[in-house]
Order: structure tokens, then C-alpha cells, then sequence
């Protein structure tokens, strides 16, 4: 009986959950999804699933024709418009990830596509996703991105509609495109696969290299060693608790322990027989996995260098076949490229210039080169020898001299402090095989120390093909080594850079006035009472502050740009002298003139050294000078109501009648003014390109007479005052 009381409750619990669960599933099916209560809309059409998906195209909207087009080949993906490159299959999926399963929350919807404008969604300012189910016709989805005002938000809306939704997920910046700037187009990188190799480090069995000045290989070898004592005892009781006692080896007869081990050897090249093994062993794990800054056109090889490739690697793997690289390094102070030539696929990649020298490594990385470590306090001498001229060099009481070329200017400590340190710290970066095309060794730096015994030599060749730098030798080594760029600059001095080639220092807020003597005329840019003007022949213009300031400011530092010892004072001819007064100091004096080549050189004041002019400076100079001379335009006041009726009524069209005063200031009747333009024409005839700064002969000058001056005022003169003589050198417009 209480059995089948208890059957029967049991039963009777069975039913009631039964109908409780059953209660539970209608009223579910009848209850709105959070999508649907948050008022969620589904923007990508149900049947379209990622699977379907076999093209798609980003653009902006603002530059429609720069497109990144991306189309499945097979169960790849490829960047269609990038060569046809192969594209990150996980980052393509992820992306058509979010496509699909994309829900808005509706926004607003506005009247007119102008109102799209305010959520960068008109047809010109969004940001497109089109997504294709075949690779011809019409996109199956066409989604217009807008404005993002912050990561939660992101404005969207399908073509051809108004209705603007926030649709969660950014597909502009998921496609690389960040910022507000709507111009701003997809790059192609974002969906490259930059993956070159996949090599594991302890899969690699031979390195071999191939570079335009050197070959080198190293190989991993087998090979049996001596078990330590600790490590033989722990197998020899391993082997007797396996074995028995019983088969223990008779006393006598014990033979010593081994094991086998790998090691890598440098079989071929290099510098001596020995390498650093963490070099080795860092170059071994750059291949797991070795990645690209990008991909290029594989049809311009010649361009990176992959028509002839100078760089080769080959990598022998365990088990597998070999995988050959090949390189190319048109600039050497930049990156190189690299296509896998042992892969079906036809692709160039691009490295960074650290990549490149990762795995196709300087000798510096690989081998022990040979350097200095000297007391750059204990050099002595130093003597610089190359076509572009000799420097010599020597230090008395702590402090350099220059020997050679011995020029009266100031002379540049800091850089003659730097060159004994590189000096003494010297140091190869790379190094070349004997037949190696290394160029002539014309260029060498010689330096001595102070117990005047010791003596090291540095001989330069012609450019590295491996590195940013150039071929050497040291002492007595016939080793041809490389130095990186940067390195020789610092000990391969020229007389230029030993020299300090400023030519002026001013405090332009001090100067007073300006003498500019052009050897047949003089001219004085000076402070005034009302501002600066220009004094010539007795009269005096008004000038623009802004003009004199620029030339002031040009003035201040300008540089020479090589030294001149061959030069003295009396060995050019002078073509403008300057004489510079300022409140506070004795006035700076210095000339420009013309050598027998027609380069411009210049004195620098308060030195007897000779400086070049880079023509460009010069022209610039000469210019400004120009344009300081020109007299200030004065605002014209506002004309009366009744200037403006007697101007209408008296003044034919074409131009308005000038007051007869103006009109006699201006206008000297011909009897005054041709005399005194003929003898200014005469006085002031400007040097050519064909003769510089010379003046006419004084049987070809004539000099006005005092009535015919005074007869000008300064009106009449002014155009006459703003002129220069013409300006110097080839160049000279």
C-alpha cells in the first residue's frame, strides 16, 4: 500500500514539472528577444551567411576610385587590388564576422540627404562596405559608415535609404581607417598576409649566405661527448634497476659514458674559426616568423633589386625542403626587399632596414672584428689625406691646432673633440671577402699618440654593397673591413669641417645702419626718426620695416660653405662691401666679391680668412637687399566728395589727374632730368656676369654738376635710389 502511494506521488510530481516546463517554452516563444525589446533592427539580410561571401570592397566615399577590393580564391583570400596579394585569412573572416552578424539601433530618420551631412553620411563623406555573394554584378550589402563621436557609437545606414542607425561596431576603423578626416582611404597593409617564412629555430640544419661582398655557411653537426659524472651515475643505476644486478658489467670492463649533441660550425667564410654562438643563435629565431613591412609589385624586380639578386640565403631544414631567399638593396642607408624563390607564388616583400640587416647580418653580429680602444686624450697628431684636400692636425696643451690648411678663422673644437674619440674608439661594423670589389683605398687618416712611437693607420675605399657605410682597412691587416656611415664622417674631416664658416653673428635689434659700397656707387640703409630709410646721391626714401628686418635677419648667421685657403683679400675682385654699425660695438666690416672661377667668396669680419658663398645664398642675399631698398608704400588717404567732382570733371578716362605740385615733383621738364639720367647711367653701370663689381673707367664716368643734382629732389630720384647693380654670378636672373 505505501508502495503504491509513494508511485503514485511520484507520478503526480512527474506531470505537474512536465506541465511547468511545456508553460515555460510557450511563453518564451511568445517573449521578445533583448534585440527586439532594445529596438535592435537587423541590417544584413538572413540568408546572406560568411560562407557566401566572395568579395569586398572599402572605400571613401570622398575618393571612390582608391578602393582596397578583396576576393576569395578558393579557401584563400586575396587583396585584389595590391597585386593580387594574399590576404590574412583570420583577419578577412573576423572582419566579414562582424558584417554579418551586425544589428542598429535606429537613430533618426531625415528628410533630405543634406541632413545625412550632420553624421558624415552623405554619399560623399561616409566610409563604404560592400559586400558581394558573386564577384560580378551588385553587392548583396552596401553599408554606409558615418561619423563615430566615441567608441560606443558609431553612425550608419544602408544605401539608398535615410534611416541612420548606431550599429555598435566601428567597420571604418576595423578596416584601418582612423580619425575624423573623411578623405582619409583604407590601406591595403591591414589585410596583407606579411608572413614570409614559418621556420622552427630547431628545425634548421644549414645556413648558407650569399652577399655581394662575402660568402659564409654554418651547419649543425652531430656529435658524441663524455657524460658528466653526476649525469653517468644517474643512468648507470637507471640501467641497473632495469636490467638485474645480474647483468651488471664485470669490474674492468666499464667503458666511459657519451652522449650525442649538436653543434653549429662555420664550415665556410667568416672572419677566423670562430663566431659568436648568441649571434648565431639569435639570427636562428628570426624566421619563426619572419614578417614584412609590406608587399610591392612583383613586376618592377629591377627596381628592388631582384632582377640579379646580390643577397642570397638558403635554409636547410630537418626533414624538409630547402627554402631559398633572395634580397635586394638598391639604397643601402634604407631597407631592402625579398621574395621566397623556392615558393610557387611570385611576391616581393618589403623589409624595414632593421629586418633586412636581421637576417642578412652585419660581421659585426656574427664575428669578432677588429677595433681600437685607445685614451683619446693621448692623441698627438692626426693627418687627413683625400682628393678633396689634406688636414693636419696637432694638440698643444690640451687644445687642437690646425696645421694644414692654415686659414685665419675660428676652428671647431667641438668636432676635432669627436674625432679623437672616434679615433680611439674605432670600430668595424662589417667586414668583406679578399675578392670583394672594394675600390681604391684613397683616403686615409693617419694619427699618432704621445709618446710619439705608437702610430695607427686607417685607409678608406669606395661604398659597402652590404651596409650604410664604406670599405677599410686598419694598420697592417689585410682584413677589408666596412664602417658604418656615420662613423666616417666623424674621422673623414674635410678642410671644410675643421673650420667655423659663419660669416656673421648680429644682434639685428642693435643695428643702426647698413653701408652697402657696390664700388661704383654708395648706398646707407639707416635707422631715422620715423623708421628706416635709404640715403643715396643726397636724397632720402622711406623704407618697409619688414623688408630691412629680412635682410637683417638673413644677414645674422649666414654661412659660408667651404674654406678658401688658396684666397687672400687682394686675390678676388670685390663686388659689395658691407659696413654694419650697431649701437654698442665697432661696426662689422665684410666684402663679397667673385674669384676667377665665378664663385662667390667673402671675407668674415675681424679674420683674414677667405670663405665661399653658396651661389643660392648669394642670390638670395642680393635679392632681399633688392627688395630692402624699395621705397614704403604710404596709404592713400580718402578722397572728399568734392576732390572726387573735380577729378570726374577735369580728368580724362584712364587715370586720375595729379595736383600740379605732384606733377612738378615727378615730372622735371627734359632739359633737367636727361643730363643727370645719362651721367647716372654712366656712374652706375652694373657689373655682368662677365665683369663683376667693376666700375667704368673715370674717362667713361661723368659726374652731374651741382645745379644738375640740386634740380632733383627726392621724389624724382626714389626709382632711381631702389636700384642695385646687377646681381653676381651664372646664376643671376
Amino acid at each position: 500500500m505505501n508502495v503504491k502511494r509513494t508511485m503514485a506521488i511520484l507520478i503526480g510530481i512527474l506531470v505537474i514539472l512536465s506541465l511547468i516546463v511545456i508553460f515555460r517554452q510557450t511563453t518564451e516563444k511568445e517573449r521578445p528577444s533583448l534585440i527586439e525589446q532594445a529596438g535592435f533592427e537587423k541590417l544584413i539580410p538572413d540568408n546572406l551567411k560568411k560562407e557566401n561571401i566572395v568579395k569586398l570592397e572599402l572605400y571613401a566615399g570622398a575618393k571612390p576610385d582608391q578602393k582596397v577590393v578583396i576576393e576569395k580564391d578558393g579557401d584563400k583570400w586575396r587583396v585584389a587590388s595590391h597585386f593580387n596579394s594574399p590576404a590574412k585569412k583570420e583577419t578577412v573572416e573576423e572582419y566579414l564576422d562582424k558584417i554579418v552578424k551586425l544589428r542598429g539601433e535606429f537613430r533618426a530618420e531625415v528628410a533630405t540627404d543634406d541632413a545625412l551631412a550632420d553624421y558624415n553620411l552623405k554619399d560623399d563623406q561616409a566610409f563604404y562596405v560592400n559586400v558581394y555573394t558573386s564577384k560580378e554584378g551588385e553587392p548583396a550589402v552596401k553599408l554606409l559608415v558615418g561619423k563615430s563621436p566615441d567608441f560606443k557609437l558609431t553612425f550608419l545606414r544602408k544605401a539608398g535609404e535615410r534611416k541612420i542607425y548606431d550599429g555598435g561596431v566601428n567597420l571604418r576603423s576595423e578596416a584601418g581607417v582612423y580619425g575624423d578626416d573623411i578623405e582619409k582611404t583604407p590601406s591595403p597593409d591591414k589585410w596583407l598576409d606579411k608572413d614570409i617564412v614559418r621556420i622552427e629555430k630547431d628545425k634548421i640544419t644549414k645556413l648558407a649566405y650569399i652577399m655581394p661582398d662575402k660568402k659564409f655557411t654554418f651547419e649543425k653537426h652531430e656529435k658524441e661527448v663524455p657524460v658528466e659524472e653526476g649525469e653517468a651515475k644517474q643512468e648507470s643505476e637507471q640501467t641497473s634497476s632495469a636490467e638485474g644486478s645480474a647483468e651488471t658489467e664485470s669490474e674492468g670492463e666499464t667503458k666511459p659514458k657519451t652522449k650525442k649533441v649538436y653543434e653549429w660550425v662555420l664550415v665556410e667564410g667568416g672572419v677566423g674559426d670562430k663566431f659568436k654562438d648568441s649571434g648565431l643563435q639569435n639570427l636562428l629565431g628570426k624566421f619563426n616568423p619572419l614578417i614584412a613591412t609590406s608587399i610591392v609589385d612583383p613586376s618592377k624586380k629591377a627596381d628592388w633589386g631582384l632582377e640579379t639578386p646580390e643577397f642570397k640565403l638558403t635554409i636547410s631544414r630537418e626533414g624538409e625542403s630547402d627554402v631559398i631567399i633572395e634580397g635586394g638593396r638598391p639604397d643601402t642607408s634604407k631597407g631592402g626587399y625579398v621574395r621566397v624563390a623556392t615558393n610557387q607564388e611570385d611576391i616581393v616583400y618589403e623589409l624595414s632596414k632593421y629586418m633586412f640587416e636581421q637576417i642578412f647580418p652585419k660581421g659585426q653580429d656574427l664575428f669578432d672584428l677588429p677595433s681600437l680602444n685607445l685614451d683619446k686624450d693621448k692623441i698627438k697628431k692626426v693627418e687627413i689625406s683625400q682628393p678633396e684636400g689634406k688636414v693636419v692636425l696637432t694638440k698643444e696643451n690640451n687644445d687642437w691646432r690646425v696645421i694644414e690648411p692654415a686659414v685665419d678663422l675660428p676652428i671647431q673644437v667641438t668636432t676635432l673633440n669627436t674625432l679623437a674619440s672616434a679615433l680611439a674608439s674605432w670600430k668595424a661594423s662589417d667586414y668583406a671577402d679578399n675578392w670583394a670589389p672594394v675600390g681604391e683605398f684613397n683616403k686615409t687618416v693617419v694619427f699618432t699618440m704621445d709618446d710619439n712611437t705608437t702610430m695607427h693607420t686607417i685607409k678608406i675605399a669606395d661604398f659597402s654593397k652590404s651596409i650604410d657605410g664604406r670599405y677599410a682597412m686598419l694598420d697592417d691587416n689585410p682584413l677589408y673591413l666596412a664602417v658604418g656611415k656615420i662613423d666616417v664622417n666623424k674621422i673623414l674631416l674635410k678642410p671644410r669641417d675643421v673650420y667655423t664658416l659663419k660669416i656673421l653673428s648680429l644682434e639685428t635689434d642693435k643695428v643702426t645702419s647698413l653701408e652697402l659700397d657696390w664700388g661704383s656707387e654708395k648706398e646707407v640703409i639707416k635707422k631715422g626718426e620715423g623708421g628706416w630709410i635709404l640715403a643715396k646721391a643726397g636724397n632720402e626714401v622711406k623704407l618697409d620695416e619688414n623688408n630691412v628686418k629680412d635682410l637683417l635677419n638673413t644677414l645674422d648667421g649666414l654661412q659660408g660653405s667651404d674654406v678658401r685657403p688658396d684666397l687672400n683679400s687682394g686675390s678676388y675682385t670685390p663686388v659689395l662691401s658691407f659696413t654694419i654699425h650697431l649701437t654698442d660695438t665697432e661696426p662689422i666690416q665684410f666684402t663679397i666679391g667673385k674669384d676667377k672661377n665665378e664663385n662667390i667668396v667673402s671675407t668674415v669680419p675681424r679674420y683674414m680668412g677667405i670663405v665661399e658663398l653658396a651661389q643660392e645664398k648669394w642670390n638670395n642675399l642680393y635679392d632681399l637687399i633688392n627688395k630692402s631698398k624699395e621705397p614704403k608704400v604710404e596709404p592713400q588717404p580718402e578722397p572728399s566728395q568734392e576732390t572726387e567732382g573735380e577729378s570726374q570733371e577735369g580728368t580724362p578716362s584712364g587715370g586720375a589727374e595729379q595736383p600740379d605740385n605732384a606733377q612738378q615733383a615727378t615730372t622735371p621738364s627734359t632739359s633737367e632730368t636727361t643730363p643727370q639720367t645719362d651721367n647716372a647711367q654712366q656712374a652706375t653701370t652694373s657689373p655682368t656676369s662677365e665683369g663683376v663689381g667693376q666700375a667704368d673707367s673715370p674717362e667713361q664716368t661723368t659726374v652731374p654738376s651741382e645745379e644738375e643734382s640740386n634740380s632733383n629732389n627726392s621724389e624724382t630720384s626714389s626709382s632711381q635710389n631702389s636700384s642695385s647693380p646687377t646681381k653676381v654670378g651664372n646664376n643671376a636672373n
